[in-house]
């Protein structure tokens, strides 16, 4: 997922000597946005190495791994290898009372989460009402720096309402939705 670590492993077979100094081998990883430097890494005595990485852009990510050699070893064949990287998943999560009165209104809280790079800062959510009269949106709610939010509002009708609250995703993270019922009393 875009955001997210990500670990390449492989394996050097080297010939020669055993060398004095652990064996490096230089990663690049190639993606929408170019090719991108991501160092060099050590090769483990039993020849394993562990490129890591934290892709950015959602789509392929080619990752290359190179071994030029040193004095004792010769050059090892390129070794590529290419990851398709998607959008990190959100959630929505709220707390609605089961059941209100018509006048003493509804407030329903609500959480918002997303794995991978860290969310919009002030996400705004969208929050449509249905009842028996039909439905509608409702004033969009801002989220706080710690991913909470409150809906308040006045139920215009008697039995069940249900609130839906979404977010359409972005570049990095997947769209999500959430709802809630509320039986309305007089």
């Amino acid at each position: 997922m875009a955001g997210e670590p990500l670990a390449v492993r492989g394996r050097l077979e080297a010939d020669g000597p055993a060398p004095a100094q652990p064996l490096k081998v230089t990663a690049t990883r190639t993606d929408a946005g170019g090719t991108h430097e991501l160092g060099t890494f050590t090769v483990r005595e039993d020849g394993t190495y562990t490129v890591l990485d934290e892709p950015g852009l959602v789509g392929d990510a080619t990752y290359t791994v190179s071994f030029l050699g040193d004095l004792t070893h010769r050059p090892a064949t390129d070794v590529t290898h290419t990851v398709s990287v998607g959008k990190a998943a959100s959630s929505i999560a709220l707390t609605a009372p089961a059941e209100a009165t018509l006048g003493g209104g509804i407030r329903i809280t609500g959480t918002f989460t997303a794995q991978g790079k860290a969310l919009p800062e002030r996400a705004v959510l969208s929050v449509e009402r249905a009842d028996r009269l039909g439905s509608g949106t409702l004033t969009p709610v801002t989220v706080a720096a710690d991913g909470t939010f409150t809906i308040n509002d006045i139920p215009r009708t008697r039995r069940e309402v249900t609130y839906t609250v979404s977010w359409p995703g972005d570049d990095l993270h997947t769209a999500s939705t959430a709802s809630a019922t509320v039986f309305v009393r007089r």
